[in-house]
């Protein structure tokens, strides 16, 4: 029986208890132990870091984030393009630039060093942050809050030490990288954006790794046809919309969105916890090797084997799925909790137009079916965990539906039952769906009226703004309303800008097109407020959804009026009130969501 080295590697990625596998050296001695390539993880700034401390004059460079960001495997790259040995990264690594003739000092983990030394390093860095032109230069690794903790502690009462501390604080909290141009670094938070976009190179790392090739000289399962290993890694290698590499980078996506940011060894996690995951015994053996892989197809035990359950952690205890970042937020959508009569129909009736699987599909659960339809009360409980997992595999394969069948959206099997349309509003507007943006557009305009106003108003080519005092009631309560101004060209009009940067959400924004000209208010679209103001569009009652949804709409409202009283109508004169006509508001508005794409 042949034993693949490399299943054994990809295990020590997995989710442990001591969270060693979080860590760049971690890996690169289990890669060394095993004597098998390590994975190599896609990053892009190691040769503008290059480039900085190149410069002239050069640069220093903070990289912060959380662990498995990337801030030690990018240090390395770094070290190793500019000429240095990568296994020669150490806590604290000196290094002269051959092409420059600087000093670069690499920190591997400030929290790893010493206070003492600590205390030698930091002024160091004070004085070549803050020089015109350092020939000492740094690049140091360090998470968020041990930054500002041991630059607080080891200031030695500097004045020069104390404005750094503020400009890191401001850097950090304002989501920027570059300081003003009295410093001479960056700070690069790895933390701050979406690592949805590698998704698809980390599962090619893994699942094309040259060393598959050594289960050709003798499965351990007989038949690489049969290994639950080798039927995980073909799913996770096809592509296309309705493949679970597209639907997992999609939820990485809505997540980072909704500030709920997964690292890139997270990432590599939920892959190889879709890989390699067994939930027969998930306190002593959650991953699968290829001993245990041939034991489950010799007894046709895929159920446990399953990669559309275990990429949420159903192969691992509960304790340790609510502790994990990813699955916790992979568990947020409610995939396979949530249904409609639609796909409950395609389950019992188990005609998949196609999308089904001779391991993980219909047959895997077709002699519980048969029993339930014969005694639905005696077998309901074997049923709902197998249709949990048929739900799950159907959203990750289920195809996007066509034209308005919204009740087949596969997105239906998920809380975030219009993701496909947010999924859209993510992407710059010239590569937007324009048929699909302008139905997301017309639901959120009316979304945002019905919540703003309290009536079920069918306008959705308007923004209806009521003044401050409160909830539009009747004709008694004035709605705001300047002139005649409607779509862009107006005076005002709504838009809805992409994310300024991956991993943050688009920003709905009301534009003023007269002097001075910009943005008078913002409201972030998170993915949360986006299916908020969808359903109540749809008719769904407002409280149905945490009441922050509510206060951010009616937040976006007073800062609107507030801006437009300020520019056209302090004393009011300019504003009525309005009755309704019919489900419509009367015909003064804001210009809602041009049709500019």
């Amino acid at each position: 029986m042949n034993n693949n080295a490399l299943v054994e590697f990809l295990a020590a990625y997995g989710p442990t208890s001591d969270g060693n596998n979080m860590y760049d050296e971690f890996v690169v001695g289990a890669a060394a132990k095993a004597g098998v390539e390590p994975i190599s993880i896609p990053e892009t700034r190691s040769v503008e870091i290059v480039d900085l401390l190149r410069g002239g004059p050069g640069r220093s460079v903070v990289l912060t984030g959380t662990a498995g960001d990337g801030k030690t495997y990018t240090a390395r790259k770094v070290l190793e393009l500019m000429g240095g040995g990568a296994d020669g990264l150490q806590e604290v690594t000196p290094f002269t630039d051959p092409s420059t003739g600087r000093k670069v000092v690499f920190v591997k983990d400030l929290s790893e060093v010493g206070a003492s030394e600590k205390a030698t390093l930091i002024p160091r860095m004070i004085a070549s942050f803050t020089a015109a032109d350092p020939q000492e230069l740094f690049v140091l690794c360090v998470n968020d809050g041990h930054l500002l903790r041991s630059w607080e502690d080891h200031l030695g009462g500097s004045a020069v030490g104390a404005a750094v501390l503020t400009c890191f604080r401001e850097l950090l909290r304002d989501d920027h990288e570059i300081p003003p141009p009295e410093y001479s670094f960056r700070l690069f938070n790895m933390s701050r954006t979406s690592h949805a976009s590698t998704i698809d190179a980390i599962i090619d790392q893994i699942c094309n790794h040259p060393r598959w090739n050594d289960c050709d000289a003798g499965c351990a399962s007989g038949d690489a046809g049969r290994c639950p290993i080798q039927i995980n890694r073909r799913i996770l290698l096809r592509e296309g919309d309705a493949s679970m590499r597209s639907r997992l980078r999609a939820l990485v996506e809505i997540s980072a969105a909704d500030e709920r940011h997964l690292s890139i060894r997270q990432i590599i996690i939920l892959v190889v916890n879709a890989l390699l995951g067994d939930a027969k015994n998930v306190y002593a053996t959650p991953l699968l090797n290829c001993a245990r892989s041939a034991q489950r197809a010799d007894e046709g035990d895929y159920g446990y084997t399953n990669p559309y359950s275990n990429v949420f952690g159903e192969n691992h205890p509960p304790f340790r799925r609510a502790q994990n970042t990813a699955f916790s937020a992979l568990n947020d959508f409610a995939i396979g909790f949530e249904t409609n009569n639609y796909f409950d129909d395609v389950l019992m009736d188990a005609q998949f137009n196609g999308v089904d699987h001779t391991q993980y599909g219909s047959p895997s659960y077709a002699g519980k079916r048969a029993s339930y339809l014969e005694n639905p009360a005696e077998h309901i409980g074997d049923l709902r965990k197998i249709l949990t997992a048929q739900r799950r595999r159907l959203f990750f394969e289920w195809p996007e539906a066509a034209g308005d069948a919204r009740e087949q959206s596969p997105w239906q099997l998920s809380v975030h039952s219009y993701g496909d349309h947010y999924l859209n509003i993510l992407v710059p507007e010239d590569k937007r769906d324009a048929e699909k943006f302008r139905k997301t557009r017309s639901r959120l305009v009316k979304g945002l009226n019905r919540a703003l106003t309290g009536s079920l108003t069918e306008t959705s080519d308007r923004l209806w703004l009521t003044q401050p005092s409160g909830v539009y009631k009747g004709a008694d309560i004035p709605i705001l309303v300047t002139g005649p101004i409607g779509w862009k060209g107006q005076p005002y009009s709504l838009h809805l800008a992409p994310p300024a940067k991956p991993g943050r959400p688009p920003m709905l924004q009301l534009l003023a097109a007269y002097p001075p000209v910009g943005v008078l208010a913002a409201l972030p679209l998170t993915p949360t407020l986006f299916e908020y103001l969808m359903r109540v569009s749809d008719g769904a009652l407002p409280m149905s959804f945490s009441n922050q949804c509510f206060q951010d709409v009616r937040n976006f409202q007073i800062r609107c009026v507030g801006r437009i009283l300020d520019r056209d109508g302090k004393n009011g004169s300019d504003f009525k009130a309005v009755d309704t006509e019919g489900e419509n508001l009367a015909e003064r508005s804001i210009g809602a969501l041009e049709d500019d794409i």
